[in-house]
């Protein structure tokens, strides 16, 4: 009975076409391929999804760019604007301070500095000036107390020995430039070390402390040098600091 049995089932499987067999594989292939296009699909669909997401935020970018690129050109425009202003302000902050200087420069010329006095307790100090004065100009005491309007020590007291310097200020502008002619030339001042100088200004004195170079080497060569303010003349020449 076994081997009947046997014998059936191997005539069946001899049975069995080669086209079933084959149809079963292209069956088992295609829903292979159709299982592979539908994820295929979920995954275009999933790109094209962040494709549109993408697009949508480029084009947020891209105004956002435009305002920001907007703002940038308001911005530059405002800078130019003000860069503008601040030089012209810039010019007339120089013109405005040049003039100051010369005021200032200006004025200090009713003024001189004396320099090595000693100090004295309750000293009159425009008197110890105006005596000083008296021996080196022929105008008599009461002459020069009406040309000399305040005389005073510069500064807080110190503890050194080095006495304050006095600043005068005169009346006359006549006056005040014939002591200072008669001061370079005193045999007196040299000899009690005592120093009679111009009130110069800040500015001045920068000026001269550049171009005294220039005038040393020319009074070393002979030529006649000297200074005016902030310039020089050297032979009857003026040199600035703008020139050097």
């Amino acid at each position: 009975m076994a081997a009947q049995w046997l014998h059936f089932y191997d005539k069946k499987s001899r049975s069995v076409s080669p086209d079933a067999v084959s149809n079963s594989v292209l069956l088992a292939a295609i829903e292979k391929v159709s299982k592979l296009q539908e994820e295929s699909l979920v995954k275009l669909q999933s790109v094209e999804a962040s494709v549109k997401e993408n697009t949508s935020s480029i084009c947020k970018l891209s105004c956002s760019l435009e305002a920001m690129n907007r703002q940038v050109e308001d911005v530059t425009e405002k800078v130019l604007s003000l860069q503008s202003k601040v030089e012209m302000l810039e010019k007339e902050n120089k013109s405005l301070k040049e003039k100051c200087c010369r005021l200032d420069s200006y004025k200090r010329r009713w003024n001189l500095r004396v320099a090595g006095i000693p100090e004295r307790e309750g000293e009159n100090v425009k008197m110890v000036v105006i005596e000083l004065f008296r021996s080196l100009s022929p105008l008599s005491a009461e002459k020069l107390q009406d040309m000399v309007d305040i005389a005073h020590r510069l500064g807080p007291k110190s503890g050194n020995s080095n006495p304050r310097r006095i600043i005068v200020q005169f009346l006359s502008r006549t006056c005040r430039d014939a002591i200072w002619t008669e001061a370079k030339r005193s045999e007196l001042l040299k000899q009690k070390k005592f120093r009679i100088l111009e009130d110069l200004t800040q500015y001045d004195k920068e000026a001269r402390n550049r171009l005294w170079p220039l005038v040393e080497k020319a009074r070393r060569e002979g030529k006649k040098a000297g200074f005016h303010g902030s310039v020089a003349f050297i032979n009857g020449k003026k040199v600035s600091v703008h020139d050097i």
